[in-house]
C-alpha cells in the first residue's frame, strides 16, 4: 500500500480495553490519513459506547458491508475469538489490509488456519511494545552501527513473553532465535535465547511495567537505560535518557554516543488530554508506537522519523504474522522447557 492521496476507510472490531485505550486514540493521530467508517462488536451497546465518543458509528452485522468499502481491518479481540472474527469479514479481506493485536493466532492447531489470515493484502501485527519510541530510538542507533556489531542484548523486569522476544529481535535485525535456555526464578523465568552468530538475548523476569533496565553490548559501545528513561544506578557506556520541559515528557535521546541522537513525541501532549481510562505515561507511549504499526501499512523499509504519517519503517514491514505466531510459541515454551531448539515457522 503506496501512502494514500486520500483517507483510508478503516472498520474496528472489538471494544474492550485495547481498542478504547489504543486502537481508537492512535487512530485519532492519524485522522488525516484514515477515516473510521465504523465499529463492531460482539455485543452492540458496546460498540455504541466505545465508538460514541470518538464520533464513530456502531456496525452491528459486518456482512451489511460489501467488498471495496474499506480499506483497512483492525482487530482486537481475544485470541480464542480471532478466527471466528475473521471468518465473518472474510468477503472484505481480499484488497483490504488487516492490523491484528499480538499474536493473532494463540493455540498450536490454530497454524492450520493461517489461510484465514492470508486472504488479507496486507498484515500487521499490533505489537506496540516493541514499537514505543524510546525503544524506536535505541533500534535506530543500531541500525546507525553507533554501538557497532551487537553481541547480547539484556532485559531486565521490563519485558514479558512474546512482548520481550518481539523487541530483542527488533534490535537483532530481526533474527530469529535458534535455542532457549531457561530457569525458574521468584516471580517468573530467566530466558536466554541463542541467535546465529552467538548472538545472545537474556530476558529477566518478573516483569514490572514501566520498570527494570536494558543493556545492548555492541563491538564499539554500550547501551543501557530504564525503560522510561529514568536514571539507574552503576550505568556504564552510553545511556538513554528522558528529555522534559515544565509540561512533563518531550522525548527521548541517548547519551554519551558519538553522534547525539534523538526522538520526539510529537502527540505525547495530544494523548495526554483526551481523558483516556488509562492516561499513564506507559500507555500514552505504547499508543505512539501503536500508531507506528498502522501507519507501516503506507511505509516502506529503511530509516524512520519521528512522526507516524511520513517517512519509513524499518521493522514492521518485516514482522510478519508468522514472527509473531513463533514469538508467541516460542516463549510460551521457553517458560516450561529448561532446553528448546526453535525451529523457524
Amino acid at each position: 500500500m503506496t501512502q494514500p492521496s486520500s483517507r483510508l476507510r478503516a472498520l474496528v472490531v472489538g471494544s474492550g480495553y485495547r481498542v478504547r485505550n489504543a486502537f481508537l486514540p492512535a487512530l485519532s493521530l492519524l485522522d488525516s490519513r484514515i477515516e473510521v467508517v465504523g465499529i463492531h462488536s460482539r455485543t452492540l451497546a458496546n460498540a455504541r459506547k466505545a465508538g460514541e465518543r470518538w464520533g464513530v458509528e456502531a456496525i452491528e452485522d459486518p456482512r451489511v458491508l460489501r467488498p471495496g468499502d474499506i480499506d483497512l481491518a483492525l482487530v482486537s479481540v481475544t485470541v480464542t475469538n480471532n478466527l471466528t472474527v475473521l471468518k465473518s469479514l472474510a468477503h472484505l479481506a481480499p484488497g483490504a489490509a488487516l492490523v491484528i493485536d499480538t499474536p493473532g493466532v494463540g493455540r498450536l492447531d490454530d497454524l492450520a488456519r493461517m489461510a484465514q489470515f492470508r486472504r488479507w493484502a496486507q498484515i500487521r501485527v499490533g505489537e506496540d511494545f516493541m514499537n514505543m519510541p524510546q525503544y524506536r530510538l535505541v533500534g535506530n542507533a543500531i541500525r546507525a552501527g553507533a554501538l557497532g556489531e551487537v553481541s547480547r542484548v539484556a532485559l531486565s523486569e521490563m519485558g514479558y513473553r512474546y512482548h520481550a522476544l518481539a523487541l530483542v529481535r527488533s534490535w537483532l535485525d530481526l533474527l530469529p532465535p535458534s535455542s532457549a535456555r531457561s530457569r525458574r526464578v521468584p516471580g517468573g523465568v530467566d530466558i536466554d535465547y541463542r541467535f546465529r552468530g552467538g548472538k545472545i538475548g537474556e530476558v529477566h523476569e518478573p516483569y514490572r511495567q514501566g520498570e527494570g533496565s536494558f543493556v545492548v553490548t555492541g563491538s564499539k559501545a554500550v547501551l543501557a537505560g530504564h525503560p522510561m528513561g529514568h536514571p539507574i544506578p552503576d550505568t556504564r557506556g552510553a545511556k538513554l535518557v528522558r528529555i522534559e520541559d515544565d509540561n512533563g515528557l518531550t522525548g527521548f535521546e541517548i547519551d554519551g554516543l558519538g553522534t547525539p541522537m534523538k526522538i520526539g513525541l510529537p502527540y505525547h501532549a495530544t494523548l495526554g488530554a483526551m481523558g483516556l481510562e488509562d492516561d499513564s505515561e506507559f500507555n500514552l507511549l505504547r499508543i505512539d508506537g501503536l500508531s507506528q504499526v498502522i501507519a507501516s501499512l503506507w511505509k516502506t523499509g529503511g530509516q524512520e522519523r519521528s512522526d507516524p504519517g511520513s517517512g519509513s519503517d524499518p521493522v514492521n514491514t518485516r514482522y510478519r504474522l508468522e514472527d509473531a505466531v513463533a514469538d508467541n510459541l516460542v516463549s510460551w515454551a521457553a517458560r516450561a522447557i529448561p532446553w528448546l531448539p526453535t525451529p523457524r515457522l
